[in-house]
């Protein structure tokens, strides 16, 4: 009588070789990974951008400035007492006001601010790549005056 099937020699074999291939393939797709958040990411300075402008066309006056703490909870736009001096405004305040909504994925992987601390020139709204980044940790993308977004490493 003939046996069809495979031994446990032929099955620990073609599993190690899958394992080995994993292995080897781990850091490119980490890699991809890390891409697909970081173009998230820009996508969403972008628009951080667009709403900064909004909201200071919206408030004259007022000028948003600071890094995203992400506290703020969007419901209530309530401008009393949170003007600091020249009329300066967290950015907080963008998602109170309804202006922008902060991808809960991006939290603890970038970190946002406008006109932040950040060594890209002239910058106006900045993101740098947090602990969780990947190979965009450390990192810092800007727009400049003109809208134009730039990348300059944090040294």
């Amino acid at each position: 009588m003939k046996n069809k099937g495979f031994t446990l020699a032929e099955m620990v074999a073609v599993i190690a070789i899958l394992m080995v291939l994993a292995l080897l393939s781990a850091p490119f797709v980490k890699g991809y990974i890390d891409d697909a958040y970081n173009g998230k990411a820009q996508i969403f300075l972008r628009q951080l951008n667009e709403a900064r402008l909004n909201f200071e066309k919206d408030y004259p006056g007022t000028t948003v400035s600071g890094e995203f703490n992400y506290t703020a909870t969007s419901g209530g736009c309530n401008l009393d007492g949170i003007y600091g001096k020249d009329g300066e405004v967290p950015p907080d305040v963008l998602v109170n006001c309804n202006y922008l909504k902060v991808p809960t994925e991006l939290r603890g992987r970038y970190l946002f601010g406008v006109r932040a601390s950040c060594i890209c020139k002239n910058n106006l709204v900045v993101m740098r790549g947090d602990t969780e980044a990947g190979a965009y940790e450390g990192k810092c993308a800007c727009f400049d005056d003109l809208g134009q977004l730039y990348k300059e490493e944090i040294k």
